[in-house]
């Protein structure tokens, strides 16, 4: 039996989960977590990029997820509710820095597939590409993470409590549909 987008975006969030909860010091300044659909090729593109980034960087899989990237999933829906997103189309990265409470930027990416003819590079100044910029410096400076001044981000009120707290509760939801 072929796995699902369901089932697979699941499997991803408990193993996210878990990887949340046994993270200890030193750890990674951001978490940056990307919501698409099965056709949204340029945001699997930029999420490629950060995961190239990200890696090279010392990240772990718990500091860079995707959902949704083989289809629509009821984990890739719950998300945008149970990380304050709501309002934001998918797909959309959000970047979200630890603290009490945590810190969530977010900034909606491109949908769909590339048009024929266009450029393939979106320019420097994208948010996107911006806030990476900022993540690679400050971890490369070994300075504090402050995405504030990135423009096309934007500040999001997080709830309940750490990111560990807010992705055990999606995940709880999840399991119950």
């Amino acid at each position: 039996m072929a796995e699902t987008p369901d089932s697979h975006d699941l499997d991803k969030l408990t193993r996210w989960h878990q990887g949340l909860n046994s993270a200890a010091g030193g750890r990674f300044p951001v978490c940056a977590v990307f919501l698409t659909s099965g056709e949204d090729n340029r945001a699997h593109d930029i999420f490629r990029v950060y995961r190239t980034a990200f890696e090279g960087l010392g990240a772990g899989f718990h500091d860079l997820v995707i959902f949704g990237q083989h289809g629509a999933s009821s984990t890739s829906a719950a998300m945008v509710p149970g990380l304050g997103l709501s309002g934001l189309q998918v797909p959309l990265l959000a970047l979200i820095a630890p603290g009490d409470p945590p810190v969530c930027h977010a900034t909606v990416l491109p949908a769909g597939a590339l048009p024929e003819g266009e450029p393939e590079e979106d320019g420097d100044e994208v948010p996107w590409k911006k806030a990476l910029e900022t993540v690679r410096r400050a971890v490369v400076e070994g300075s504090p993470l402050s995405l504030e001044g990135v423009e096309g981000l934007g500040r999001r009120e997080f709830h309940g409590g750490t990111l560990a707290d807010s992705v055990g509760l999606v995940k709880r939801q999840v399991e119950r549909l």
